[in-house]
């Protein structure tokens, strides 16, 4: 079995009303409106090698298979305002 790293980084510009707050479960996510929103990382997948290759995670089982080998992960979020 190997071991695979993956980091990602993401920027969004973001409505100045959205604020990151503590959720009662304890992790900081996004308030929009009446909602939370979290970050999590979900495979894409295609059996297409055309370069318009659409892709998607409709197979839930093979999603549901590669999310289960996910060991760790950790995500952090902070919010800067622009100038």
């Amino acid at each position: 079995m190997k071991k695979l790293s993956l980091v990602l980084q993401a920027e969004l510009e973001i409505p100045d009303d959205w604020e990151l707050v503590e959720h009662s479960s304890g992790i900081f996510v996004l308030k929009v409106g009446g909602r939370f929103v979290d970050f999590d990382i979900t495979p894409l997948v295609t059996a297409s090698t055309a370069p318009d290759a659409t892709w998607s995670d409709e197979d839930e089982k093979f999603t549901e298979d590669i999310l289960d080998m996910v060991t760790g992960l950790d995500s952090q979020m902070e919010i800067s305002y622009l100038q």
